[in-house]
């Protein structure tokens, strides 16, 4: 027996576990700043319950893990990379509560996104 593939339009068709971790995967990183498990639950004709289940059980995360993991990068990239102010960035990347985004950098880069732009601006013009 052969699984068979079926594009988002097939609603309510069987699909592999694995295609909906990809479309949830991909929903991640095409959009990350409105990104929902709800709308690749929606799209397959499944159970948001369902969706969840198989997006932890393949990935060891969960979707809102994953989720959080993708901004903070972005926005981390953005903070080495652009000159928009840490407010910008917050928005782009798709936090809307500006003390949330601070509490979760903080906890991955262990410092303020400010602090974070410093050391590594400090670090460009440090010569090798």
């Amino acid at each position: 027996m052969s699984i068979k593939k079926f594009p988002l339009e097939a609603y309510g068709a069987a699909v592999s576990r694995e295609e909906l971790v990809q479309a949830a995967l991909d929903e991640i990183t095409k959009n990350y700043r409105e990104a929902s498990l709800s709308n690749v639950a929606r799209s397959y004709g499944v159970s948001l319950a369902y969706v969840s289940e198989c997006v932890r059980a393949q990935t060891g995360r969960t979707y809102k893990e994953l989720l959080q993991k993708h901004r903070m990068e972005t926005a981390a990239r953005l903070l080495r990379r652009s000159d928009w102010n840490i407010q910008q960035i917050i928005t782009y990347v798709g936090y809307e509560n500006t003390s949330y985004f601070y509490r979760l950098f903080h906890e991955r880069y262990g410092q303020s996104p400010r602090e974070y732009r410093q050391s590594r601006a400090a670090r460009t013009r440090t010569p090798a």
